[in-house]
């Protein structure tokens, strides 16, 4: 798969490729754009806009008009990104490492499968709530009129909305005395709206005039009669009672004839609640409560109903309702609604072998996959230094990853108050390969994962990440890897690469002028600086360059003899050859015999070699500048910058000058840097600045 950029950020344009279900390793320097190319594929698979990856430069100019763009020649689907923003948003739960344990490290595909046929065969009983509106209409009408009670120790909560609405009787169908001329609008289905009317026009208009403030007619006689309504009615209890007597009309034929008629008796009483009426509605709200939990219970029937080794035959019979417990819902209606959902649980029953097969074969599977995971994120932990170790517990699907130091019997509590930095990078990493084995993406963006941890750390990770059997790692999915660290690319590509079973595809990025190019890495570019050096000085090149690769090679090896003495000396632009080692008495000069061997012998690596020649070539600054333009990458330029000693006022850029590619031995094998111009473009570029006015 090919993909474009262009546009985002500090990036013109760039091309990468990545191979089809391999670890595509993308090896540049910081500043060349790794955490942009992760950001714009992410939001281009995303289907989000890239707006805010415009670069700078066009946000003052842009007469072209240009935006930030990204272009593949496949489709890309889903794409999970590792950087910094997924470790900072990765929440450590107060007593687990992860909210979602069981779907990342549980619910794996073969889990899944048998999940699916233990559904199938509740599913019978499932169906009877799919599609089935005469039963959710029964259930959500059950529950309504379950909320408006509250049980309490003593009885029914005087504070709910049912007991509120039946404190005061039936005020609706017996009207106060006095107040009989307000009958049709006190018994119409709008009574709530006409109470709260009047009794705004008490409050509001009365204090202004002694008439009505809808007709003007004069109320100084009936005034004490308007006041005796908001008196009497309260716009909210009426408002309760109404929808009270609303849903036991609708459950009607649900209940029996007796409980009707009680319902119908309490919701009508003229003064409200005597206690044999509240006992009676405790009844209900506890039958109704038992019905609603066992509908709810047959409605999310899961094989996690059935805990292990518990015989599901029997277990099935106790889903069963009996009515009998329920007297008052057991009406012909309701017992219709009963018996189809039992009949259903029998047809279950008749399966309960098959069933219980299918659940002890995902209770074992389960098993496995837990002890597998521990195991092989403990194997993690110790191998890479971390002093932890990891448990999932838990019943089921509640299962959660858990977190103990080895030298504390307890769980951890808030991980993120004892994991340092890099343990929290650590634990992040593994947890979202877990999650990409979960989630299945279409690709794998890992954004510098590794650069920061120590070797031990990285090799750890990256066998976790990739050397297992492919269902329990990364190996075999399509993943792009950005760092500035190339060292995973030396072991993989090159030291260890039969561990990783060549499944990686490397390359280097190399960042010219707002342009990246794409540049391979194979096994054979991988070298020591012993091949780089006897490579380039088989080479045609200017004698100098060729010097510098020799005295490189003599301290890398540490030979600081006669012939190094001798470059040394070249190099420092002296005349005299000092014994730079015998420091006593100041810097004596060489002696002749010594001089003579170390120039023989860089004669012999070098033929043409002449000390006084080369010596007047690096003196002769205009010489030095025409050979200076000649080299063919950074870090000649680099080398052959150190000959004009021009005093750089920036201090990082004059330590990365004079060392940090003055000797570069970290690595026993390297990219060629006469290949691979790993210098960054700025350091290059300053140079070329500082000649320009020097």
């Amino acid at each position: 798969m090919n993909i474009a950029l262009e546009n985002c950020n500090n990036i013109d344009s760039a091309n990468l490729e990545i191979a089809d279900k391999k670890l595509n390793i993308k090896f540049a320097p910081n500043g060349t754009g790794k955490s942009t190319i992760a950001k714009a594929i992410t939001l281009h698979a995303e289907g989000k806009e890239l707006l805010d990856l415009l670069p700078f430069k066009l946000k003052k100019s842009n007469p072209e008009s240009k935006i930030p763009s990204v272009t593949s020649s496949n489709e890309i689907g889903k794409v999970m990104c590792f950087n910094e923003d997924y470790v900072r948003q990765f929440t450590f739960q107060s007593d687990e490492l992860v909210s979602n344990s069981f779907d990342i490290f549980i619910r794996t595909d073969s889990y899944i499968a048998v999940e699916q046929e233990i559904q199938s065969v509740v599913q019978d009983i499932n169906n009877l709530f799919e599609g089935n509106e005469e039963l959710e209409i029964f259930t959500a009408n059950l529950k309504e009129l379950s909320s408006a009670f509250k049980l309490t120790k003593t009885g029914l909560s005087q504070s709910s909305t049912g007991m509120k609405g039946l404190s005061q009787g039936n005020k609706l169908k017996h009207i106060p005395k006095g107040l009989e001329a307000y009958e049709p609008f006190i018994s119409s289905p709008t009574s709530v709206s006409w109470i709260d009317w009047q009794t705004k026009g008490l409050d509001e208009f009365s204090v202004i005039a002694e008439c009505c403030p809808f007709c003007s007619a004069d109320t100084v006689e009936t005034k004490e009669q308007i006041k005796k309504v908001s008196q009497e009615y309260d716009k909210n209890i009426i408002k309760n009672l109404m929808k009270i007597i609303e849903i036991i009309d609708k459950l009607g034929d649900y209940f029996t004839e007796d409980a009707k008629k009680k319902l119908d008796t309490i919701t009508s009483l003229p003064n409200g609640l005597e206690a044999e009426h509240v006992a009676f509605l405790k009844t209900v709200k506890t039958q109704i409560d038992l019905l609603i939990s066992r509908l709810e219970q047959l409605k999310a029937l899961k094989g996690f109903d059935f805990k292990d080794g518990e015989l599901v035959k029997d277990k099935l019979v106790t889903y069963k309702i009996d009515l009998s417990f329920l007297s008052e819902l057991s009406s012909d209606t309701t017992n219709s609604e009963v018996n189809s959902i039992n009949a259903s649980i029998d047809e279950v029953v008749a399966k309960a072998r098959f069933l219980q097969g299918k659940i002890k074969q995902q209770r074992s599977g389960m098993q496995k996959i837990i002890e597998k995971h521990q195991s092989d994120i403990n194997n993690f932990l110790s191998y890479a230094g971390y002093r932890y170790e990891v448990k999932i517990c838990g019943e089921d699907d509640n299962s959660q990853l858990k977190l103990r130091h080895v030298d504390h019997d307890e769980f951890v509590v808030g991980g993120e108050q004892h994991l340092s930095f890099g343990e929290r990078n650590a634990f992040a990493i593994v947890l979202f390969m877990y999650e990409c084995l979960a989630k299945n993406p279409h690709l794998i963006v890992l954004d510098d994962p590794i650069s920061s941890f120590d070797k031990n750390k990285k090799y750890a990770i990256m066998e976790m990440l990739f050397r297992r059997k492919a269902v329990n790692c990364l190996k075999g999915k399509t993943i792009l890897m950005l760092t500035h660290d190339v060292e995973p690319i030396i072991d993989t590509v090159k030291a260890v690469s039969k561990q990783f079973e060549n499944q990686v595809s490397a390359s280097y990025l190399r960042f010219r002028s707002g342009e990246i190019e794409e540049q391979n890495i194979r096994k054979d570019d991988i070298k020591t600086f012993s091949q780089i050096c006897g490579d380039f000085l088989a080479t045609g090149a200017d004698s100098v360059f060729k010097l510098i690769y020799l005295r490189r090679f003599y301290e890398i090896i540490d030979d600081r003899a006669d012939a190094y003495q001798v470059l040394s000396n070249l190099f420092h632009l002296r005349e005299q050859v000092y014994a730079i080692d015998t420091r006593e008495d100041g810097f004596p000069k060489m002696d002749s015999g010594k001089l003579d061997r170390g120039i023989s012998e860089v004669a012999v690596k070098i033929p043409e070699f002449n000390y006084d020649e080369i010596l007047a070539r690096l003196k002769d600054t205009t010489a030095l500048k025409e050979l200076y333009e000649t080299c063919s990458n950074g870090y000649e330029k680099l080398q052959m910058f150190r000959f004009f000693e021009i005093n750089i006022d920036n201090s990082v850029l004059q330590k990365f000058i004079n060392e940090t590619y003055h000797i570069e031995n970290e690595y026993i094998c390297q990219l060629d840097p006469t290949q691979f111009d790993l210098i960054p473009e700025y350091v290059t570029l300053a140079c070329d600045k500082c000649l320009e006015t020097a």
